[in-house]
C-alpha cells in the first residue's frame, strides 16, 4: 500500500501538520530566539511569526487548489517545463532528506546527553530511521491514523509539564514588555518564524484530501495548535530561567523540565518522562519529512514507491552523521532554515504568479 490512492479527511491534515511542525524547535525554540530577541519579548516575535506562517498557507492553498488531485512533484512540469520543474522537484526532495536528517541527529543528541551517554550516537540513529522506514514503507494513510493516535497523548503531556512549571515561573522575567523597542521583536521573527515550518507539507497533503475545498481552515487550525503550544513554552521557560540563563543553555526547554518537582507523585527525573514523549514527537515529523521525499522521488521518476523508501535510508543517515558536534547541527538548523524560506515562500508564490499569468493568457487565447 503505497498511500497513492487513499484519502484524508481535513481533521486527518489538521493532525498531520501539527505533528510536523511540533518536534524538535520544542527544546530549541527557546534558546535560538533569545539569542536574537534577547529580551523577554519573543512571545510577541511568535505573534507575528504566526501571522507570516497563515500568509504562507494561504499561497500554498490557492496553488495546490488550482491542481486538485496533484502534488507539488506532478504539477511543477506543467506550470515550469519538464527540466525546470525537474530541478524544482529535486530541490524540494533535498529539502525533506535534510529535515530527515537533522531531526534523527537532533533526537540522537538528546538521548546521548539525558539518557543514552554510553551509547554510540551512530546506533540510535540507525534505530531511529529503521523505525521509521516501517511506518513510512505503508504510505500516507497509515502514518496519519498514526499520528492521530499520537496527537492527544503529545498534547495532553505537554499541558501537564506547563501546568506543573507555572510555580517556577516569575512574571518579572517576562518584564518590561516593549523594554527595548520594536528592534528586538523583529530580529526574533525569523528564527520563530522557521520554528513553524511544517506547512510546506501541504504542497502534498492537499493532493490526498477528501475535501480539498477545506484546505485553507485545516492549515489554519494546524498552524494556531503549534503556535499556542510555542508561546506557551517560551513564556514558561523564559519566565522560570529569564532571557540570559536561557541564552546559556543548550537545551532549555529540558533544563527547565528538570527543574520540576513532583515529590506528591514520588517521581524523580521528571526529565526522562519528557525526553520519552519528545522523541515520539520529532519521530512524527521525521517519518512525515521521510514520506514526502520518498513520494518524491516515486512521483518525478515514476517509479514504485517501496524502492526509494530503502534507497533513501544511506542518505538520511549521512546527512544526519554529517555535524561533527552539537554546533555543528546548529548550523545545519540555520542551513535548513534558509532552505526553508525557499520551499514554503518563494517557491508557492513564483508557481502561483506562473499559474495566474498561464491562466489569464489562456484565458485571452
Amino acid at each position: 500500500m503505497n498511500g497513492s490512492n487513499e484519502k484524508i479527511t481535513p481533521t486527518q491534515a489538521t493532525v498531520a501538520l501539527v505533528m510536523t511542525i511540533i518536534g524538535v524547535g520544542i527544546v530549541t525554540l527557546p534558546r535560538v530566539s533569545a539569542e536574537e530577541v534577547q529580551t523577554p519579548d519573543i512571545w510577541i516575535s511568535m505573534l507575528f511569526s504566526g501571522g507570516i506562517t497563515f500568509v504562507v498557507a494561504f499561497f500554498i492553498t490557492k496553488l495546490c487548489l488550482r491542481f486538485k488531485g496533484m502534488t507539488i512533484y506532478q504539477f511543477s512540469p506543467i506550470l515550469v517545463g519538464k527540466w525546470a520543474g525537474l530541478v524544482f522537484n529535486l530541490f524540494i526532495i533535498m529539502y525533506f532528506i535534510l529535515v530527515s536528517g537533522y531531526q534523527a541527529r537532533s533526537m540522537a543528541e538528546v538521548l546521548r546527553a539525558y539518557l543514552l551517554d554510553k551509547t554510540p550516537i551512530e546506533a540510535v540513529i540507525i534505530v531511529y530511521i529503521a523505525v521509521g522506514v516501517y511506518i513510512v514503507i505503508s504510505g500516507i494513510y497509515p502514518i496519519v491514523k498514526l499520528l492521530q493516535i499520537y496527537f492527544p497523548v503529545v498534547l495532553v503531556f505537554i499541558f501537564f509539564m506547563l501546568g506543573l512549571s507555572v510555580t517556577n515561573v516569575d512574571l518579572n522575567n517576562l518584564r518590561p514588555v516593549l523594554g527595548e523597542g520594536f528592534k528586538p521583536v523583529v530580529n526574533g521573527i525569523k528564527p520563530t518564524t522557521l520554528s513553524l515550518a511544517g506547512i510546506e507539507s501541504f504542497l502534498i497533503l492537499i493532493a490526498y484530501m477528501q475535501r480539498p475545498q477545506q484546505a485553507m481552515k485545516a492549515a489554519a487550525v494546524g498552524i494556531f495548535i503549534p503556535l499556542f503550544l510555542y508561546i506557551l513554552i517560551v513564556i514558561a521557560v523564559i519566565g522560570s530561567l529569564t532571557v540570559n540563563e536561557v541564552r546559556q543553555l543548550t537545551w532549555p526547554t529540558i533544563e527547565l523540565v528538570k527543574s520540576i518537582e513532583m515529590k506528591f507523585l514520588l517521581l524523580e527525573r521528571f526529565e526522562s518522562f519528557f525526553i520519552i514523549l519528545w522523541v515520539i514527537t520529532t519521530f512524527t515529523s521525521f517519518i512525515m519529512n521521510f514520506y514526502f521525499a520518498s513520494l518524491g522521488l516515486s512521483q518525478v521518476f515514476k517509479k514504485a514507491y517501496k524502492p526509494f523508501v530503502y534507497g533513501l535510508i544511506p542518505f538520511i543517515y549521512l546527512c544526519a552523521m554529517y555535524p561533527e558536534d552539537i554546533n555543528g547541527v546548529f548550523k545545519l538548523a540555520d542551513y535548513i532554515g534558509n532552505f526553508a524560506i525557499i520551499i514554503t515562500v518563494i517557491i508557492p508564490v513564483l508557481f502561483l504568479i506562473i499559474a495566474f499569468i498561464r491562466r489569464k493568457r489562456n484565458a485571452k487565447n
